[in-house]
């Protein structure tokens, strides 16, 4: 039993994940960047599908323990998502393709791989503030930031989360494809998942796992 745990946990090293999966990752991300851009969504029919294909493959080219590295590496890769989805009406498209890509990298990768997105994503947001507004919106924007989250903890603290309904009807609505009405200043993310998946994939082959 405890050898099947310390199999399950194993860090998995740098030269197990090919080249092919981290170009796979990559054009997935650019087929999600494409149509989060035109139609506001990553589809179901690109993320569960990549999903499934890296729990069977962690299971296919190691067992149990393959699939236990790819379940948490989707856990450590979408958590974050999740908990964005649920507490502030994130996307639940970017969550699932996190969660999708973590499958795939295990573990070790996945938990690079969602910081160099967190961090590829808040600077794509200075960015387009900057390009907005200018200098002056940041603290605002930092601010409303803040103060949106310490709401939505109180919020869940008491059982209530605010999901995407939610989400919209707190914001001026604007219609950004026909079928898929986003709040004012929306920012496609999937962008910055390719870019920050792009970044993961030069930091692991360089440096490998965090120490």
């Amino acid at each position: 039993m405890t050898n099947s745990i310390l199999a399950f946990a194993a860090p998995v090293q740098a030269e197990s994940i090919p080249a092919w999966i981290w170009l796979l990752l990559v054009a997935a991300g650019i087929v999600a960047t494409v149509t989060d851009v035109r139609h506001t969504r990553i589809p179901n029919w690109l993320t569960l599908p990549l999903l499934a294909a890296g729990l069977l493959y962690g299971f296919m080219h190691a067992g149990l323990p393959g699939l236990g590295h790819a379940a948490l590496g989707a856990v450590a890769a979408g958590l974050v998502m999740v908990i964005g989805y649920i507490m502030f009406g994130g996307g639940a498209g970017d969550a699932k393709i996190m969660m999708a890509f973590g499958a795939w990298l295990g573990f070790d990768a996945s938990i690079i791989l969602m910081l160099a997105v967190t961090i590829t994503g808040f600077v794509q947001a200075l960015v387009v503030i900057i390009s907005r507004g200018g200098l002056r919106d940041i603290p605002i924007s930092l601010f409303h930031s803040l103060v949106t989250v310490r709401f939505a903890t109180k919020q869940a603290m008491r059982g209530k989360f605010m999901g995407p309904a939610e989400a919209a009807e707190s914001a001026e609505i604007t219609s950004i494809s026909p079928s898929r009405p986003r709040p004012q200043g929306w920012v496609p993310y999937a962008p910055a998942i390719l870019v920050g998946t792009m970044v993961a994939w030069w930091y692991w082959t360089q440096h490998g796992a965090l120490r």
